[in-house]
């Protein structure tokens, strides 16, 4: 017997394997970075999900919407990206916030104020921000989102 829980994690993976696919066919020079980002990807989304509350099927339906739009930006984005390292930038910019608004969500309907969990989410979407604007670096970003998974 599956929960609504099983069903939403799946249905979450099935959402991210279905665009993974379809964007490591459209941009195949990329295909190795792009595989390798839905890869942590859904470990990040994991983690989120792991610890939710019973998500109600509005904000679950609100969550899916975006998480379908931002999948396909990110499809949009790759087609602007010149060589590889910009392919990257852009999958680790856009993955990671697909992963943010899963932690997001998580700790808003948890109403979690849990040792410091929103200043490390908070700090975690301002570096990913900052990486975009060119202030940052992919390492920083990684840093703070494995932080975000761990605490």
């Amino acid at each position: 017997m599956t929960t609504p829980r099983t069903e939403q994690a799946s249905d979450v993976l099935r959402r991210l394997t279905a665009a993974e696919r379809a964007a490591a066919a459209r941009h195949s020079g990329f295909a190795e970075a792009i595989r390798h980002s839905f890869d942590r990807l859904r470990t990040g989304l994991g983690h989120a999900h792991a610890g939710a509350a019973e998500v109600d099927e509005q904000k679950w339906a609100d969550y899916v919407d975006g998480l379908d739009r931002g999948l396909d930006e990110l499809d949009r984005e790759l087609v602007h990206a010149a060589d590889k390292p910009a392919a990257e930038g852009t999958l680790l910019v856009h993955a990671s916030r697909l992963e943010l608004a899963g932690w997001r969500l998580r700790f808003d309907l948890a109403g979690s104020e849990a040792q410091g969990v929103r200043e490390r989410l908070e700090s975690a979407e301002s570096e990913v921000d900052r990486f975009a604007s060119g202030a940052s670096s992919a390492e920083a970003v990684r840093q703070r989102m494995e932080h975000l998974r761990t605490s």
